[in-house]
């Protein structure tokens, strides 16, 4: 598919403006006619490069191991109602394409602030069906969740999974994607082990206490998926 003229998403700020990066990863397209969402996993894409020109960790090898990081896991996901639809995967240009429904649940909080009924009980759900199938997903965030026209939510950004029985990722790739000012989120893990993060830290420390929708924290998943 043609990108050149797709249009990059941002999250709204805690200020309420519509001016920050959903993440580190990935280029975030939109198609013009708001149907196709496109993560845009070219190494030199513009978007990664707009507030750090000079990324020394962000390479080719970098970001195609989180280009089959995302394209795994979203075909391990395939099956849930909360998963994407796949429209297409661009093995040679590193993209995969997804239906697509926006706004994103950030946004709906920081505009309308009017989010279904029962979104708790959807977002239990996906996280739940992720971990019960071996997987924590660590995008979790309301930048990372829709609603599509039959009010079911879904979820994208599935390069931030790792697997339950083995959380550890080596240091060069989280290295390689971090921000600076989320760099204490890595240093919350402890020690490296190998030269590996171990990722289980950061899925129960987002849970606990980093991750928020709105005034909601997700200590109440923490407590369903650690029976803490």
């Amino acid at each position: 598919m043609d990108i050149s003229n797709w249009i990059p998403l941002y999250k709204f700020d805690d200020s309420g403006k519509p001016q920050c990066m959903t993440q580190q990863t990935y280029e975030p397209l939109v198609s013009p006619d708001g149907k196709t969402y496109c993560a845009n996993y070219d190494w030199q894409n513009k978007y990664q490069r707009i507030w750090q020109p000079d990324r020394i960790g962000y390479t080719e090898d970098v970001v195609d191991y989180f280009f089959y990081k995302e394209t795994d896991y979203a075909h391990w996901f395939g099956g849930f109602d909360w998963a994407p639809p796949i429209i297409d995967v661009d093995y040679d240009n590193k993209r995969i394409f997804y239906g697509w429904h926006g706004p994103t649940c950030n946004e709906i909080i920081h505009t309308t602030k009017d989010l279904p009924g029962d979104w708790k009980d959807q977002l239990k759900t996906i996280m739940l069906d992720a971990y019960n199938s071996g997987v924590y997903k660590l995008t979790m965030y309301p930048h990372c969740h829709f609603f599509d026209p039959h009010g079911q939510m879904r979820t994208i950004d599935m390069y931030g999974c790792v697997e339950v029985a083995d959380p550890y990722i080596q240091a060069k790739y989280m290295d390689g994607i971090i921000h600076s000012t989320a760099q204490f989120r890595l240093d919350e893990t402890g020690d490296l082990v190998d030269e590996k993060y171990n990722l289980e830290t950061m899925f129960k420390q987002s849970l606990g206490k980093h991750v928020k929708w709105g005034n909601e924290d997700m200590n109440w998943i923490y407590k369903e998926i650690f029976n803490a």
